[in-house]
């Protein structure tokens, strides 16, 4: 017997969503997890008999929650070692460079960035907003402000290669 996908979508999503939006504390993730257990549960489907669609459901989204969490936990401690990093290189930075010589790369290097990512990568290292309120003054999801801010780094580390830093006051 084949799995009706789409009913079994209509069944339970809205239940799963609130399940992994209790675990991830985000909706768009919860929504994405949700949309990538449904794949999953047809994939598999496809090449094997699913006795009980919810509990596959349920268990492939929350093995996806635990990722998505561990991703998230690797990610905050590579950002904790980088800024450590920058810290220890600031002093060096401000010997070799003026203040006004390190803002004109830094504006050189964030002009070049492509429009959404300049805009989001500006509302939040250097007007100091959120992700939350750039996702939501740009219309975006919190994890695209994410993508966009780490796209913005790369790139500015790239072009100011050892003389990354922000400066407190980086507006001028």
């Amino acid at each position: 017997m084949k799995l009706d996908i789409s009913a079994l979508y209509t069944l339970h999503r809205k239940e799963l969503v609130n399940h992994l939006l209790r675990i991830v504390k985000c909706p768009e993730t919860a929504q994405d997890l949700v949309q990538e257990s449904y794949m999953i549960l047809a994939r598999t489907a496809d090449d094997a008999l699913i006795e009980h669609p919810r509990g596959f459901l349920y268990r492939t989204a929350g093995n996806l929650a635990l990722d998505h969490l561990r991703h998230n936990k690797i990610v905050a401690r590579h950002v904790e070692a980088e800024l450590a990093n920058e810290a220890v290189a600031q002093s060096s930075v401000e010997s070799e460079l003026s203040k006004a010589q390190w803002q004109a790369l830094l504006h050189s290097a964030i002009d070049e960035l492509p429009p959404r990512c300049r805009d989001v990568f500006i509302l939040h290292k250097i007007r100091g907003m959120s992700y939350r309120e750039v996702a939501t003054m740009l219309e975006i999801s919190e994890s695209a402000v994410e993508k966009h801010i780490i796209k913005g780094l790369l790139h500015c580390r790239k072009r100011l290669g050892g003389h990354f830093n922000f400066p407190h006051d980086t507006r001028g």
